[in-house]
């Protein structure tokens, strides 16, 4: 069962996620989202533009949503107020076939 990040953020003093996915190069891309935030991020995931991290993709693709593996969030021990949680990348609603 996935793991509920606004209950996550309550019960460890979360003030931020950094939502992050790996390119094709390896470049790690993020967005720091506000813990209010994550709820709505939770069910449709954060928008980033696939064309801009090297995705095979120009500026004509519609974006893509890092939809969070909430059950592999982790608390950053040198910033405890920031957590860190990996996406999976979705486009209309498919997984992203490029995607590592």
């Amino acid at each position: 069962m996935a793991t509920d990040l606004e209950k996550y953020a309550h019960d460890n003093g979360i003030k931020y996620f950094l939502m992050n996915f790996t390119d094709l190069f390896g470049t790690q891309r993020s967005k720091l989202v506000p813990a209010q935030a994550i709820g709505a991020m939770q069910k449709s995931g954060a928008g980033f533009a696939g064309f801009a991290a090297w995705l095979d993709m120009t500026p004509a693709h519609p974006d893509m949503f890092a939809i969070p593996d909430a059950d592999a969030v982790i608390q950053l021990p040198w910033k405890p107020e920031v957590a860190w949680v990996p996406g999976d990348l979705y486009m209309d609603g498919k997984r992203i076939e490029q995607a590592p």
